[in-house]
Formats: C-alpha cells, sequence, structure tokens
C-alpha cells in the first residue's frame, strides 16, 4: 500500500474517533449543556443579602448540601423584593434563577405574571405542615421565615425605648432616628401605625402618612450607609424601625451596641416566601430544595439561632425565645392586622406616597 494511501486511512480514522468522542460530550441542538451534566444539578438561588443570607447558608444551605451531596447551591444576595422582580421579568423566558425568596407582597405580583411555578404536596410533602400563616397564596410558593417590625436602638443612647410606633416622633429623638421606609418597612409601620390610631388603612393611609411626616424632623437620613442596623451600632443614630430577627442575632452580638423592643400588641408580620421559579429546568432539585427549607430542621435552626418565626407547625418554640422571636405565641401575640394580598396591587403606590410625602415632604 502506497504511503499516500496509508496517509489517507490514518486521517480518516482519527476524524471518526474525533466525531464519536464529541458526540458523547457535545449537548443536541437546541440544548442547553446544563440539561444534563454536572449544572443540572447545581441550583442558583436569590435572596436578602446582609444577615439573612449568612442565617439563610448556615441554617438551611449547608445542612441541604449535607443531606444531598449531589446538589450544589449557588446563592446570590440582592438588595430588596423590587430589584428581584425587576430581574425574573427581565429573564421570564430563559430563567437565570431556579428559586426565588421574595417579599409575600410582591409574591403575589410574580404569580399573577406567571414568573413563579405552582407547587403541589405531591412535589413538596412539607406543605402538608405548613402554619396557617405561611399559606400566602395557595398553590404558590409558601412562607419560608416571619418576621415582625421592631424598634432597634442603641441602649447607650436610649435608656428606655418607645412604647409604640407614635413614640419615635418624640423631640427627644431629634436628629437621632433613622428611617428606611420607601419599602416593605414602610409599608409595616403603616399598618401599626393604623392600629395604634384605630384607622383601617383599607379605608384612607392619609393619616398615618400624616404621623409619619411629622417624625420627619426628628429623622436624620432615610437611607443610612450602609445601614440601619450598623448606624445604630457605632452611635450615629439613636433609634429607628427595622427587622426584628436581624437586630436580635446582632444584639447577641453586642448587646451594649443594639437592643429591640417590639410595641406591646403592635407586631407586624412579615412573610418571605420561596418560589420555583417558572421557567426554570430543574424542578426536581428545586422541589427538594423548597421542601428542606420548610421543614423541621431548617425551620428549628432558623428560629433558634436566627430568630424568624418557623413556618413548620412541628417547631416548639423554647420558653426563653418566645419573647423574641415573631409568632403567635411570641411578638406576633395581638399583632397589628395586615392583608398583604390586599396591599399587594397598593404596594408601589403606598412606597410612592411615602417618598413623596414623607421623605420629599
Amino acid at each position: 500500500m502506497s504511503r499516500i494511501r496509508l496517509a489517507q486511512l490514518a486521517v480518516a480514522a482519527a476524524s471518526l474517533v474525533l466525531a464519536t468522542a464529541c458526540s458523547s460530550t457535545a449537548a443536541p441542538a437546541g440544548q442547553s449543556p446544563a440539561a444534563g451534566g454536572d449544572d443540572a444539578h447545581t441550583l442558583s438561588v436569590t435572596g436578602f443579602s446582609g444577615a439573612f443570607a449568612d442565617q439563610f447558608k448556615a441554617e438551611v444551605i449547608d445542612p441541604f448540601q449535607k443531606a444531598h451531596p449531589d446538589i450544589t447551591v449557588k446563592y446570590r444576595p440582592t438588595t430588596n423584593s423590587a430589584e428581584m422582580l425587576a430581574g425574573l421579568r427581565t429573564n421570564k423566558a430563559r430563567a437565570t434563577d431556579d428559586i426565588v425568596i421574595i417579599d409575600s407582597s410582591v409574591q403575589r405580583t410574580a404569580n399573577e405574571e406567571g414568573l413563579f411555578a405552582k407547587l403541589t404536596e405531591q412535589e413538596v410533602p412539607n406543605l402538608a405542615n405548613l402554619v396557617d400563616d405561611a399559606v400566602v397564596q395557595k398553590g404558590y410558593g409558601p412562607a419560608l421565615s416571619i418576621d415582625t417590625l421592631a424598634i432597634v436602638y442603641n441602649p447607650s443612647l436610649v435608656k428606655t425605648p418607645p412604647t409604640n410606633w407614635q413614640g419615635l416622633g418624640d423631640k427627644q429623638y431629634a436628629g437621632q432616628l433613622v428611617l428606611q421606609i420607601a419599602d416593605t418597612r414602610g409599608i409595616a409601620l403603616i399598618a401599626g401605625l393604623s392600629k395604634e390610631m384605630g384607622r383601617d388603612y383599607q379605608d384612607s393611609i392619609d393619616a398615618q402618612l400624616g404621623k409619619l411626616a411629622a417624625m420627619a424632623p426628628n429623622v436624620q437620613t432615610f437611607q443610612p450607609q450602609p445601614n440601619l442596623y450598623d448606624a445604630i451600632r457605632s452611635g450615629s443614630a439613636a433609634i429607628g424601625a427595622g427587622w426584628n430577627a436581624r437586630a436580635q442575632a446582632l444584639h447577641d452580638q453586642s448587646p451594649e451596641q443594639l437592643a429591640v423592643a417590639v410595641p406591646k400588641g403592635g407586631g407586624v408580620a412579615q412573610i418571605s416566601t420561596i418560589n420555583r421559579v417558572a421557567s426554570s429546568k430543574k424542578t426536581a432539585a428545586a422541589n427538594t430544595f423548597i421542601d428542606f427549607a420548610i421543614g423541621t430542621e431548617a425551620q428549628k435552626g432558623l428560629a433558634e439561632r436566627g430568630f424568624y418565626g418557623p413556618v413548620d407547625k412541628r417547631v416548639t418554640l423554647p420558653e426563653n425565645l418566645k419573647s423574641r422571636v415573631a409568632a403567635k405565641d411570641g411578638l406576633l401575640a395581638d399583632a397589628a392586622p395586615i392583608d398583604w394580598a390586599w396591599i399587594s396591587p397598593k404596594y408601589a403606590d403606598w412606597v410612592q406616597r411615602i417618598q413623596r410625602e414623607v421623605i420629599g415632604g
């Protein structure tokens, strides 16, 4: 056989080997490589930043990955629910996230726009074990955690905190108050003020906004940097309204710099929901993660070390935690009523009114 013929046969054989190798690793036409292979077992989870992210990793992600070593969870912290909703809308056709943790007030809008998938007890068995408040919109993502608005203060600057929300307007706090309320905190504060003032926010929020506007002269800033908790801990501000769970955790780190008080009967439940993104292709892994996150182990950890109200009815709070956790037998006893489903379509308008009539007024 001639040298030329041998060379031709060698090239053909090499081409056959290369084609065979490529056919075993390349994805079929029109299919992302992530549909098979390692990426199919990597979940992208978007949620809140700061202390929430730390607690969520410690109490949910780490134990989940220990129990499910075949699934990798990547967490992407985001500033707020409005930012999450914008991202979901932008990527509606092709998901960049598989699971999103978002405020219940914004979740309903996402549900109506088809951004989140419906869930069943067959897919997520722990849906059968939820407390009543954790069923936010039947058939959709459940609550992951329950929190409450609280008065946060520096005990070296404030010896006795106000006993109600209206007390934040006391002249003794002039120039020392921080109110970061152009978001869900402002909505919750309106609900708390409504109960104190004997008003129904479903009728009008004019008087409540007027009360907030009357507090404005006390406000040092409506945009504390990096956040109101650090401003209060450092002593650059004395008092403000923030989330109880985060404040309780920071109190345990530095009790001499930060303390927490929830007005008696003035707790306002705030619910964070956990949702599977409708366009995600990782349905089974996402369902497994959500089921774990709302189950007993994760919820017990979030309650006992993160100070979040548990959504699993099988979790019982120790007596020493009842006065520190947002639960009906704790800080939400006789809470201010708040109907997030009713508020949801009015959320953006209320925030705009806060910005215009309180912050900009």
